[in-house]
């Protein structure tokens, strides 16, 4: 019995949609979100660290402690564990 190994382009891209989500590697995840700290994407960066946690994240591998501050501060905020104040250039 032959096999049929000819592949056929799929030609119904406007019919298929995307996925809801995507599964990443964790070591990705934290490498997306250092960039986007590191470029100032505030939001994104805020919005991925709150999805990694929300899955499940216990710890970042990074080696600066301001980086792994910013990845928890707003869950600890939200959570009432921690508050912080703003810097004297926030506040102008």
């Amino acid at each position: 019995m032959e096999k049929n190994n000819t592949q056929t382009p799929n030609t119904e891209t406007n019919t298929r949609e995307n996925p809801p989500y995507y599964k990443i590697d964790h070591k990705l995840a934290v490498a997306i979100w250092t960039v986007l700290f590191e470029e100032g994407y505030e939001y994104l960066e805020k919005d991925l660290s709150r999805i990694m946690i929300e899955q499940g994240c216990q710890e970042i591998e990074v080696e600066d402690a301001l980086s792994i501050l910013s990845f928890w501060r707003q869950y600890l905020e939200e959570n009432d564990l921690a508050s912080f104040l703003p810097t004297k250039e926030q506040l102008h």
